[in-house]
């Protein structure tokens, strides 16, 4: 006879964070207090603040003032920011990342960002974007200078200038057109891309999350993803590297 048990039966909890229209968050599923925890790194980290919060349907919506789905400029490059943010504070709080997803056709669509909670949490890390703008641009949001120094003398002679686009934010403009490519210059795309993971990972950084943020600009063009990156606190040198 199988003994019985009175522990309850584990059970997975899953919750979702999309993108909606120019300006607008919505969580589902997750608990108001993991919401309000959100909502307090939303309006520190936005600078433009919050205009309005509300339930919508079964989840719960901010919307924010500015449009940091479309922005351009110093906008695009916070919202960018914000999203590290938000996946960092989730993070902390046991709410991973599992996979973002598009399930949408609409033209101004964007990513759903899906979670799984865990019980104790991660290990605290430091957080990063990378973003690949215009059609030949890496720009590193907050991580070190040293970082984009290395690419560029990796890729040699595929840059063309090195410079400061902001405080925190280094860029390498490229030769050419990567990041709308044909024939054999869509493998040397991907080949860089390579090289970038290959950087970061000696450096401690693993991409946490690829994630498209952002509105397409034209019925010609797609917009490309934004990567999240994170490095565990206290991080050595030559020490392994694990992908959450």
């Amino acid at each position: 006879m199988i003994p019985s048990s009175s522990a309850p039966a584990f059970q997975t909890r899953f919750a979702s964070l999309s993108l909606h229209m120019t300006d607008r968050l919505r969580f589902l599923r997750f608990p108001q207090e993991v919401i309000q925890a959100c909502q307090q790194t939303v309006a520190l980290t936005w600078r433009r603040g919050i205009q309005a919060a509300r339930p919508y349907g079964r989840s719960f919506e901010l919307k924010l003032n500015g449009n940091p789905w479309r922005g351009q400029g110093d906008q695009a490059m916070e919202a960018r920011r914000l999203m590290y943010a938000l996946l960092g504070r989730l993070h902390s709080l046991g709410w991973v990342m599992t996979l973002s997803t598009d399930v949408s056709k609409k033209g101004m669509d964007k990513d759903a960002l899906l979670f799984r909670f865990q019980d104790p949490p991660p290990a605290e890390c430091d957080w990063a974007s990378i973003a690949f703008s215009k059609t030949d641009r890496i720009r590193f949001i907050d991580l070190p200078r040293e970082i984009r120094d290395t690419v560029a003398a990796k890729l040699g002679r595929m840059v063309q200038e090195q410079l400061t686009y902001m405080p925190g934010i280094y860029e390498i403009k490229l030769y050419g057109s990567p990041w709308y490519a044909s024939g054999e210059e869509t493998m040397r795309a991907r080949d860089l891309l390579l090289t970038l993971l290959e950087t970061l990972e000696e450096e401690g950084w693993t991409v946490y999350a690829s994630i498209d943020q952002k509105n397409a600009s034209g019925d010609n063009y797609s917009e490309t993803d934004t990567w999240h990156l994170c490095k565990p606190k206290g991080w050595i040198k030559g020490a392994p590297v694990y992908h959450s």
